[in-house]
């Protein structure tokens, strides 16, 4: 098939939006689809080119770099204004997608990145067609759960539920929405925001990706040391690493040789680490900072379970990086996270009408139960290898052009 990828974040060798975007596009073309990926320019051309230079090409794989005229993109790191670019750079590459469409007669236009409903795409109604997604964003944090939040915290999530209240009625959006052949949800959440009249063609699918399992030899915990728990992701108050630290405080005194890691950087590091303090988690809990990508290995290597408590995530891609290294995950039933872990690879607690303490409880039970059942374990170690093997790229392009193209 000749495939058209919108992809604003496309990347070699990063993580997040940014490797799904490249490797979703790379293993289109290394499967035999002709495939073209629209992406920003000054983001990403410098090193997808060099990465052309010293890596295998799939012989089918072609760029375009659209950018805006005199407003290149302000990068990921100070991303000051980059939402107010990215939807600039969508609504000018409606034009560009339809003078290439005259040129090669694409068969579908595939939205792969951002992956959030609310920020729509224009590149319907030209003839393709259309698959808007996987996105997700319409979860909220459920109101108990926002109890010790920050204040900034609590000031985003108003903005959020007011958002997608919004999006239920932006013409843009409604627009995108319309026009699609197929819309790719993260969730139920998320899917409860099409309108009803286009929920037959919303499917929930899940937007986490694993790499080839790794060859690391499965840990048991309580053989040399005891149970090594790790979290990681940007030091967010929705990303939930405050639950994690409630739950393990329950443990410390239970659980011999505890140990916690905290892999990440963000604005709410401060907050967590006054949380440890105050449970007096200093000797259990250590925060690491940021990893570089191609150094995780060795970090979800070290450790026993991966603790992903996420409030509205729609993908959390550590978490399929976890399980290809033979880590149960252990995540709340909100978001994407609480699609792609099941029983055979992890454990989900359950937030409806929970309070922050009962899901930290629920929490500390189960991460106990996984750390006293050596055999348990171990039977949760395979699984999550086994799922991340259905999780690869390989698996799920061959899943999207059967399904959906």
């Amino acid at each position: 098939m000749r495939i058209l990828a919108s992809a604003y974040a496309c990347e070699p060798g990063a993580g997040s939006e940014l490797g799904k975007g490249w490797n979703l596009a790379a293993e289109m073309a290394r499967q035999g689809h002709d495939v073209t990926v629209l992406t920003c320019g000054s983001h990403h051309r410098e090193a997808i080119e060099r990465y052309r230079e010293t890596h295998d090409w799939p012989d089918r794989l072609d760029f375009v770099w659209h950018d805006i005229p005199g407003w290149p993109g302000p990068g990921y790191v100070n991303a000051k204004g980059i939402r107010q670019h990215y939807y600039v750079w969508q609504m000018k590459a409606r034009r560009v997608v339809a003078e290439l469409h005259a040129q090669n007669r694409y068969d579908v236009i595939h939205h792969l990145t951002w992956t959030v409903l609310r920020w729509p795409s224009f590149l319907g109604g030209l003839g393709p067609r259309f698959v808007f997604g996987p996105v997700g964003g319409g979860q909220s944090s459920p109101w108990r759960l926002r109890n010790g939040f920050p204040d900034r915290g609590w000031k985003f999530e108003a903005k959020r539920d007011v958002l997608n209240m919004v999006s239920r009625f932006d013409p843009m959006v409604l627009r995108c929405l319309g026009q699609a052949d197929v819309i790719l949800v993260t969730d139920e959440a998320t899917r409860r925001i099409v309108p009803p009249w286009w929920r037959d063609k919303a499917f929930v699918v899940t937007d986490i990706y694993a790499p080839s399992p790794a060859g690391d030899a499965q840990r048991q915990a309580g053989a040399n040391r005891g149970l090594a728990i790790l979290f990681a992701g940007r030091l967010e108050y929705w990303k939930g690493a405050q639950l994690a630290l409630g739950a393990l405080a329950q443990l410390k005194d239970r659980v011999p040789g505890l140990s916690f890691t905290i892999a990440g950087s963000g604005p709410e590091e401060g907050y967590l680490r006054a949380i440890a303090a105050d449970l007096g988690m200093q000797d259990i809990v250590r925060f690491v900072g940021s990893v570089p990508h191609a150094e995780m290995n060795k970090l979800y290597a070290a450790h026993d379970v991966f603790v992903f408590p996420s409030l509205h995530d729609s993908a959390g891609q550590a978490i399929g990086e976890a399980m290809a290294h033979g880590l149960p995950v252990a995540c709340l039933d909100l978001g994407g996270p609480g699609v792609v872990v099941d029983a055979t690879c992890g454990v989900v607690i359950p937030t409806k009408g929970r309070s922050r303490a009962a899901v930290e409880t629920a929490l500390a039970h189960a991460l106990a139960e996984i750390g006293s059942d050596t055999g348990r374990l171990a039977s949760l170690q395979s699984g999550a290898r086994a799922r991340a093997g259905r999780l690869s790229y390989e698996q799920r392009v061959q899943d999207l052009v059967r399904s959906y193209y």
